[in-house]
């Protein structure tokens, strides 16, 4: 993750709308990513338990649990929204990295130093 070390440490992203959304998508990857591999895990944990520890825990007495059908889709559909939102993070944080900061730069200051005579 390379371009988290920069949007950390890096250049500051130009301030307005392509920030927000950077950082809105970078949190929601992270959220999808963490949900993605939490249902992945769970699903390969009680599928090792099912299928390479039975022997050892039921002795060889076989029963008809098995895991649920949407553990590994969820997580595969988690796996996918995560790379939808890390492809629009990547283009919205490349646009606030490109664009420079706006400079306010008044003609006239709105606050004079000079005193009244």
């Amino acid at each position: 993750m390379g371009v988290t070390r920069c949007m950390c440490f890096g250049a500051p992203l130009a301030p307005g709308g392509t920030r927000a959304w950077s950082i809105i998508y970078f949190a929601s990857s992270w959220i999808t990513f963490s949900i993605a591999e939490a249902c992945l895990i769970a699903g390969a944990t009680k599928n090792a338990y099912h299928t390479k520890y039975r022997d050892m825990v039921y002795a060889g007495n076989w029963t008809c649990q098995s895991l649920r059908k949407g553990v590994f889709i969820a997580g595969a559909v988690f796996v996918v929204f995560t790379m939808i939102l890390n492809v629009y993070f990547y283009m919205y944080y490349a646009k606030a990295t490109s664009q420079a900061a706006k400079k306010i730069s008044k003609t006239t200051p709105s606050v004079s130093m000079t005193g009244y005579a």
